[in-house]
């Protein structure tokens, strides 16, 4: 029972050094980013020699950010910087989610594994008389 005693003691030691050390570090701001057919690029910044900022760019309290060169889109949508034509979960608007097989297109939800002015991605047309199908123009 004494062993029992001792080892909870250690794990409750432990847990809370590894809390004391975690909030000590410090703060790394994170950036996502979506590229042109709304997959996240994520990158990470902080710690040592890394780009710093004093404090996240959102643009909850200043839409402008959102213009400023190196942004990541024009509009301000739930505090994220995003491009309404091209981001997946704000396709055209802020909320407006295509679904999974589809990608954003100039603000509207496509799919390109079988649409013809979209085949494989966004505007890339298949020549009059042929069909999409599986990202292909004229498959099989």
């Amino acid at each position: 029972m004494n062993t029992f005693k001792i080892s909870h003691f250690v794990v409750v030691i432990l847990m809370v050094l590894a809390i004391a050390i975690t909030l000590s570090e410090p703060l790394t701001v994170e950036a996502n980013h979506r590229d042109r057919y709304g997959r996240l690029i994520a990158s990470t910044r902080g710690r040592k020699g890394g780009n710093r900022s004093s404090a996240a760019m959102t643009c909850d309290k200043s839409p402008r950010v959102c213009r400023l060169k190196g942004s990541s889109g024009r509009a301000c949508c739930r505090k994220r910087c995003v491009d309404l034509r091209t981001n997946k979960l704000n396709c055209g608007r802020c909320g407006k989610r295509c679904q999974y097989s589809e990608i954003c297109c100039n603000g509207y939800c496509v799919n390109p594994m079988f649409d013809k002015r979209h085949c494989g991605g966004c505007f890339k047309k298949c020549n009059k008389g042929r069909s999409c199908a599986y990202g292909m123009c004229s498959y099989a």
